[in-house]
This record gives structure tokens, C-alpha cells and sequence, in this order.
């Protein structure tokens, strides 16, 4: 007979504690509680002897995600490790995408993967990673928009952490005249804007990239695919609807007028912002840093749309992923369930690097007391759609944003351009 070690029980007592919260058996469940609450006692007293000097290496956990917010995720990790005595390396690879892509499906790679929900329907489609499986108390922690995000095929694929969106940035110093909620109310705008700050461009954004242009086409009923549930109907393409070539059009009227510069403008909204010397432009968090270190006095609003409604931009969600294949499936939940996905998981997470809204009921409600920024934030996340998750993404994305290039360098009309764009979406 063989006799499992101290480090050998860590994990066996973090499979305990998955077991415990995932056993839905009315009448057995009292009973079956209290002999694994007993096992639970006894494994954890003897997990508080010190440990062997040589390492159990099994039931490591290795995470992949970006460099920044790795240093916050590595306290969390050593706090795990404290508890366990299961190490957890952090790792921020330079790929992290195509590097996950080719170690899964060999059994290599992480046993989570955080990024972005966008590659929910390919990984899951693909066997990279594994279903979920969560409490109703678990969900019930969290923003139903952010689980929203991560199903597919009505499963649950990942674990939110936190969304974030685009919204209008407005240099409070600059700015002049009410809010502007309709495109068509930037050329009152951009007279009073120039006429109090002789020099300043009133609005910049890459407004020929369909990410950040979306939301207008949107507010007037445009669709990416049509909704079917948790899935997408692949066929019925909503680009060139009558309200999206309007929002089009009046893009094109902003170049007309000289609102919008007629060359490219990539990166060159921040540039201005970060100057002072740009009144508004669209974007999201990730721009916030460069105009707190520049001393740029600044705040939020709802993206303008058309036809008096307000922009419908999409919004991403950060999630943690499970690898399909990694032996370490109780342990990676139990981590994420229990460490890193907590106010304290998130809040260390938050310190390194802005997270945006939290998808944590309980964490946002405490941030929110204090600060105006991120309640902006959540409302324009509000007003948004959950970005699709499936590959034919990129699709969408190529074929909207070349229409929105020819239409606004006047080498079609905006109804040709969507109407080609659904076209091409539409091949396969």
C-alpha cells in the first residue's frame, strides 16, 4: 500500500474543496458534507506541518497572461502557495495567443490562460479548453453581462474578470457646449470649440477601424450576425441595414465638414489628447494612463450615435481560461475561485494595472463610492454590446473596416461599401 505525503494531500484537499461546492444532491448532501468537512480537517492539519524540502511537482500551476497585471497576480499566487503549498509561476509570454494555440492541443502550454473573450468560441470549438462548471452562488457574485461574454454552445468557457469598452474622452478644460449625444451635434460643437481654443481639433478617433467606429453604425440597429441564443446565425448579416449606412454617411459628413482629418489618424487621437490639444476622442481605458501622467484633467461620456440614439459600442471581457488538457483542472478552480477571483484577487490585479470595470458585483460597488471615472465607465459598458465570440470576428472586422476606408476616401458610397462588407462577410 502506498502512503500519499504531505505535499501529495495539498492538492487532494483543494479537490475536496471543488467537490464540496459542486455537490447538488439534496438528500445526501447533509450527510456528505460533514465526512468531507471531516476529511477537510484532518488534511488541512496536517498541510500546517512544515513542508518537505523537496517540492511536490505534479500539481504545479502555471498561468500565462500580460506582463503588467502579472505583478499583482503573483502576490495572489504566492498567498495560494502559502495556503497549499502549490506553486504557481505566472509567465508573460510575447505571444501569448499563437503560443497557447500550439502547446494546447499537445498537452503542453498553461493550465490558465487569461486574456481577452474573444477567443471563447474558437478555443472551445478547437478542444483548447475545458467547459466550466459553477455554482448559481458563484454566478450570482458577478455582472451578467460579463458571463454573457464567455458562453458558447450554452456552456460557460471561461471565468470573467473584468469588461471594459470605448467611450467618448473629453478634456474638461477644453471642452465647450453641452455633450454631444448625436454625430450631427459635433459641428455646433466644433464652432464653439474653435472659437474659445483657436488651434485645438475639436475630435479625433481612428474612425476608419471598425472597433472603434461600431457603435454608430450600431445605435441605429445595425448587427454584426443575428442572435440566436448563445450563438450566431453565420448567414443573417447586419452591416448594411438602412440605419448603418446613415451612420456611415454621417462619418463621412465629419470629413466633409473638415471635422475628421482625411489621412490616417492611427494612434494619433492619444497623441493629441496626451498634448492638450484635442477636446475629445474616442477610445478606452488603456489610454487613460498616458493622459493621467500628462496632467490632462479628463472624463467620460456615452459614445454619440445617430437618430438621437446614444453610440452602442462593443465590450470586451478579460477572462481566466481552463487549458482542456491540464491535469490541474480542481486546483486551477480552486485558485481562481477562491484567490484570484475575489475583491482582494482583483484588487492586487487593479494596483499593477487598471482593469476597468470589475466583474465583481461586490468590488465595483466599492470603487464606484469614489470614483467618477469608472462609473462612466460602467454606464457606457451598459449601453454596449458584448463583442461576438466566435473567429469569424476577424471577418467582420477586415470587410467593415475596409468599407469604412473606401467610403471615407470617397472611392464608394457608404451603401456600396456595407453592402460589399456583408458580402464578404458572408463568403466562406
Amino acid at each position: 500500500m502506498r502512503v500519499l505525503g504531505i505535499n501529495q494531500l495539498r492538492p487532494f484537499a483543494a479537490s475536496l474543496i471543488v467537490l464540496r461546492d459542486e455537490f447538488k444532491v439534496p438528500r445526501a448532501r447533509k450527510v456528505w458534507l460533514s465526512a468531507v468537512n471531516a476529511a477537510m480537517w484532518a488534511i488541512s492539519v496536517l498541510c500546517l506541518m512544515p513542508m518537505e524540502l523537496s517540492a511536490w511537482t505534479n500539481g504545479r500551476l502555471l498561468v500565462w497572461m500580460d506582463s503588467e497585471r502579472a505583478q499583482g497576480a503573483r502576490a495572489i499566487a504566492k498567498k495560494f502557495e502559502h495556503d497549499f503549498g502549490i506553486e504557481v509561476t505566472i509567465e508573460t509570454p510575447a505571444n501569448i495567443i499563437d503560443n497557447f494555440s500550439l502547446a494546447a492541443p499537445v498537452g503542453k502550454g498553461p493550465d490558465i490562460v487569461i486574456w481577452a473573450h474573444d477567443k471563447v468560441g474558437e478555443w472551445a470549438d478547437g478542444g483548447l479548453i475545458a467547459p466550466i462548471g459553477v455554482s448559481p452562488k458563484f454566478v450570482r457574485k458577478f455582472y451578467p453581462q460579463a458571463w454573457q461574454a464567455v458562453l458558447h454552445h450554452n456552456s460557460i468557457w471561461a471565468y470573467p474578470i473584468a469588461l471594459e469598452t470605448i467611450t467618448l474622452i473629453y478634456n474638461k478644460k477644453l471642452f465647450v457646449g453641452p455633450l454631444p449625444r448625436d454625430l450631427s451635434e459635433l459641428l455646433s460643437s466644433d464652432r464653439l470649440i474653435r472659437t474659445k481654443h483657436p488651434g485645438v481639433r475639436t475630435i479625433l478617433w481612428d474612425y476608419k477601424n471598425a472597433y472603434y467606429s461600431w457603435g454608430i453604425l450600431a445605435s441605429a440597429g445595425a448587427f454584426v450576425f443575428k442572435k440566436q441564443h448563445t450563438d450566431y446565425d453565420l448567414h443573417n448579416v447586419g452591416v448594411a441595414t438602412p440605419g448603418a449606412v446613415t451612420g456611415l454617411s454621417k462619418i463621412i459628413d465629419l470629413v466633409h465638414a473638415g471635422i475628421l482629418p482625411t489621412g490616417p489618424v492611427n494612434g494619433e487621437g492619444e497623441v493629441l489628447m496626451a498634448e492638450g490639444k484635442l477636446a475629445m476622442t474616442i477610445s478606452g481605458p488603456w489610454d487613460w494612463p498616458n493622459l493621467i501622467q500628462n496632467g490632462i484633467d479628463f472624463e467620460l461620456a456615452p459614445m454619440p450615435g445617430i437618430g438621437g440614439e446614444l453610440g452602442r459600442p462593443f465590450v470586451g471581457v478579460t477572462a481566466a481560461y481552463l487549458n482542456r488538457l491540464s491535469p490541474n483542472q480542481d486546483l486551477a478552480k480552486v485558485f481562481l475561485e477562491r484567490y484570484l477571483l475575489t475583491d482582494d484577487g482583483l484588487r492586487a490585479i487593479n494596483q499593477a494595472k487598471p482593469i476597468g470595470v470589475p466583474a465583481l458585483v461586490s468590488l465595483y460597488e466599492e470603487w464606484a463610492r469614489e470614483d467618477i471615472r469608472l462609473r462612466q465607465l460602467k454606464g457606457a459598458v451598459d449601453l454596449g454590446e458584448i463583442m461576438p465570440n466566435i473567429p469569424q470576428m476577424g471577418r467582420f472586422l477586415s470587410a467593415v473596416g475596409t468599407a469604412l476606408q473606401i467610403a471615407t476616401e470617397g472611392q464608394a458610397s457608404a451603401q456600396e461599401a456595407l453592402r460589399e462588407a456583408a458580402a464578404n462577410m458572408r463568403e466562406k
